[in-house]
Order: structure tokens, then sequence, then C-alpha cells
């Protein structure tokens, strides 16, 4: 999909597209092999990285560097899940402290 941006954003936007998407792995990665007292913050800090992701799809839809179908797909297929999993992981997460302060109370 990059591959098809004009010059003057396949080096900035496309670019950063590919480092927000390798560091969402990246975070999912290291938020599941975490101890639990930092699990939370990697989810955190994976639910920002990806938030700025989905931004930068958004505004290639918006300049025209995608079509509208293409955004579609990729939001139907990915954004959306991936979405919902983080939202899960971090419900997840916030219920546990919550067990945790309810146990030290």
């Amino acid at each position: 999909m990059i591959k098809n941006f004009p010059k003057e954003y396949k080096y900035e936007l496309g670019r950063d597209m590919i480092k927000l998407s390798w560091r969402c792995l990246d975070l999912s990665l290291e938020a599941n092999s975490a101890q639990n007292q930092n699990k939370r913050i990697k989810i955190i800090e994976l639910n920002k990285v990806y938030e700025k992701l989905k931004m930068r799809v958004r505004m290639s839809q918006e300049i025209n560097l995608i079509t509208i179908n293409q955004f579609a797909h990729l939001e139907e297929i990915y954004l959306l899940e991936i979405g919902r999993m983080i939202g899960g992981w971090k419900k997840w997460s916030e219920d546990k402290i919550e067990k945790r302060q309810a146990v030290a109370d």
C-alpha cells in the first residue's frame, strides 16, 4: 500500500506508519511477556502507539493516498479487531488492579 504513495508522503508518512506498526507488534510482545505489574504500563503504551497509527491511516485516506475502499478494508479487517483486542487487554489489566486493591483493603 505505502509503495504506491507519492514520493512526498512515502518517506515521511509511509515510513512513520511502518515504524508505528512495528512498534505496536513489539509492545504487544513485551506486554505479553511482562510481569503483571509492568503489563498494564506496556498495554497503555501500546494503546497510545496504536491510536497514532490509526490516525495516520485515516489521514492517508483523507488526503487521498488510499481509497475509501482500502481504508474500509484496513479498518474492518485490522484496525477494529486490533482495537478490540487492546481494549479487552486494557480492561483485563484494570480489573486485575481493582482486585489487587480490594484484597489490600
